[in-house]
């Protein structure tokens, strides 16, 4: 911790002066002049300029709301839990202080914040407060932001920041790393705007957040200490190689038979076997598994069969395990997993139309459209909630399509960060930015040359690219980054989310050109609880599927198992009916599965009314939304938004 930058806290109207002296020469001549100030916050200021941040700006450009904020805080409750409770003794010295302190998560969302209550207002005029994304892109030089860039301890102080509005702030990140990977799990970060501090009590502050991040972390090292010495002896004891790959498809990791491996003993990265390389990537972004796919890792082409399995913290990719063997039988781990995956015209798809499940009238009639929408080559849009299946629409409809010979390129627009959005896409030449391959690269459109693009989470595409991808669908050429030359393209775009672009177009949010560009051909798949007679069919085929992972065959489901499970609601749709039946497995003893087996809110929901459980939850617990949401075995953000849902008022639970 740089605990010398305390004295210039303390000395804040004599440091914040000279600091901005420089900061105004800086703004003015366009680059740094003079000395005393940090190397790491002028890379920052020039980072911030680069990334096109106006050091005048009267507020940060983004801030999320609603449901995206809710969802924000359910994925990232378990680190809320833990740190809440110990910032609690603190409030006496955030008072004394007048400063604050703030949760964010790995993007640089601000979930959480506590403090003195007029140093909160004062926050929450220049958007520290939930929803506030404090990265370097959205309010420039900042400490979370630093701290989300380095993964270290960050200050920023006074005029050190880049943007003026923030100069009466000083602000100390502290970052929560997951051990072994070193993921980024979220940032503690304190501030303040009080000129005249007592060093003792600040330092006191810094060092508590600090111990507070290091506490996360050794919770989790010893967690994962004990789970990896368990995991540690049972990977080695198999003779598949075996390697563990980071979110940025870094090996840090192998098994005795890979290190023996004259291949793999020396791979470092996936980047080295394109065909691992494209199916690891599609794991980090869907958090599914890959089963059974072929690729040549070594000098005499022989050829392994891998298969992929995603690792996740708070529904955050941290990495994934990759099982490799020499023979075509399963690894170790899919033998009970997974049936072997049909043969496709393909290799870069896993599903066609043979591989959807429902017969309803309302499933049928999206299909008979699919099948249509793929004897045509024209732009396709796909709108349905999170869990549908677009993506398996899109392959399919891909795999049925004149194109199926060629690549089926998948991108989650909202899962790649923004900076590296545009070389994923558009592909670069060799030193177009720092960092780059020395033998550049091409983007996705390239490699979906003469097949067909899905573009994933559409909706989240930053506005500035989304100009770039309106050249592409009028044009049909892409240029990579550092050239001139334009490439032509055969490629099919099918574009897919869960957002409603009309009312993103109407908040200026995205280009209402480029929507009816995207929106020419139109599916919208249907949730769950719209076609619940093929819930049925659905369950068998998960029991089926999954049975073999529990040692259970011919299981017999119960009628008022099915009954539960027909008339609940699957805001999660397949994706989440899925993890139910596998709970439900877990929980079974022998071959038929009763209600009791399934989750507590799946059984509930078949006893009374959402609503009405709802309202009896808050008169129990007196209004109070943390602890009835616990009574219902539910998350706060949870509860929040299904009392939207059903537009709960205090009149509701107070008579």
């Amino acid at each position: 911790m740089e605990n010398s930058l305390t004295r210039e806290i303390v000395l804040a109207e004599d440091y914040n002066a000279s600091v901005h002296q420089v900061w105004k020469r800086y703004q003015e001549l366009g680059q740094y002049t003079g000395s005393g100030i940090r190397e790491s916050i002028i890379d920052s200021w020039e980072d911030s300029k680069k990334l096109g941040v106006c050091p005048f700006q009267n507020r940060n450009h983004e801030v999320i709301h609603g449901n995206d904020l809710e969802e924000r805080l359910e994925r990232n409750e378990e680190l809320l839990s833990f740190v809440k409770p110990q910032i609690n003794h603190l409030a006496p010295f955030f008072n004394e202080t007048k400063t604050m302190i703030s949760i964010a998560d790995r993007q640089g969302t601000v979930l959480q914040s506590s403090g003195e209550r007029n140093v909160l207002k004062k926050a929450e005029k220049i958007q520290i407060y939930d929803g506030g994304i404090w990265t370097e892109k959205s309010a420039g030089t900042n400490a979370v932001g630093l701290a989300l860039k380095t993964k270290q301890y960050a200050q920023v102080l006074y005029s050190e920041h880049f943007c003026e509005k923030n100069h009466d702030w000083f602000c100390a990140a502290f970052p929560i790393l997951y051990p072994y990977t070193n993921e980024l799990l979220g940032v503690i970060n304190i501030a303040g705007a009080n000129h005249q501090l007592n060093p003792n009590t600040i330092q006191y502050i810094f060092s508590e957040a600090n111990q507070i991040s290091k506490t996360i972390q050794q919770y989790f090292s010893k967690q994962a200490l004990h789970n990896h010495l368990f995991l540690n002896t049972a990977l080695e004891g198999i003779t598949d190689e075996v390697l563990i790959i980071d979110r940025g498809k870094n090996v840090v990791g192998k098994n005795h038979a890979a290190k023996s491996h004259p291949t793999f003993s020396k791979l470092d990265t996936t980047a080295t076997i394109p065909t691992l390389n494209h199916f690891v990537e599609k794991v980090l972004q869907t958090g599914q598994p890959i089963i059974r796919e072929e690729a040549k890792v070594d000098q005499q082409k022989q050829t392994f069969i891998f298969s992929i399995y995603p690792v996740t913290y708070q529904s955050n990719p941290l990495g994934a395990v990759v099982f490799f063997r020499k023979n075509t039988e399963l690894p170790a781990l899919s033998k009970k997993t997974t049936k072997p995956s049909r043969l496709t015209k393909s290799k870069t798809t896993r599903y066609s139309f043979d591989d959807m499940i429902g017969s309803s009238s309302e499933f049928g009639a999206v299909v008979k459209k699919a099948q249509k929408a793929a004897r045509i080559d024209s732009t396709l849009f796909l709108c349905g909630e999170t869990g549908t299946g677009k993506e398996v629409f899109a392959q399919s409809i891909h795999q049925a399509s004149d194109r199926c010979q060629h690549p089926f390129i998948a991108i989650n627009c909202g899962a790649v960060p923004h900076g590296l959005l545009e070389s994923e896409l558009f592909g670069y030449e060799p030193g177009a930015f720092t960092g780059a391959k020395s033998k550049g690269q091409p983007g996705k459109f390239e490699m979906a040359q003469g097949g067909t693009i899905f573009l994933d989470e559409i909706a989240d595409m930053p506005l500035e690219l989304q100009v770039h991808l309106l050249r592409i669908l009028e044009e049909r050429v892409v240029t990579r980054l550092g050239s001139e030359k334009t490439v032509p393209l055969d490629v099919r775009v099918i574009a897919a989310t869960h957002k409603n672009l009309a009312q993103l177009v109407e908040k200026g949010e995205f280009r209402e050109d480029l929507m009816y560009r995207l929106q020419v051909i139109q599916l919208e798949i249907p949730a769950l609880r719209e076609r619940s007679s093929d819930v049925p069919e659905l369950v068998h085929h998960f029991l089926q599927e999954m049975g073999g992972e529990f040692g259970k065959q011919e299981i017999f489901v119960q009628e008022k198992a099915m009954q539960c499970l027909t008339q609940y609601p699957w805001p999660g749709n397949i994706r989440e009916l899925r993890n139910v039946i596998q709970q439900a497995l877990f929980n079974m003893e022998g071959n038929e599965l009763s209600s009791s087996d399934l989750p507590l809110e799946v059984i509930n929901h078949s006893v009374k009314g959402e609503k009405e459980r709802l309202i009896e939850a808050l008169i129990q617990e007196n209004g109070n939304v943390t602890s009835a949401a616990k009574r219902l075995k539910i998350s706060r953000a949870t509860m929040y938004r299904k009392m939207n849902q059903y537009h709960l008022k205090s009149e509701d639970w107070k008579g």
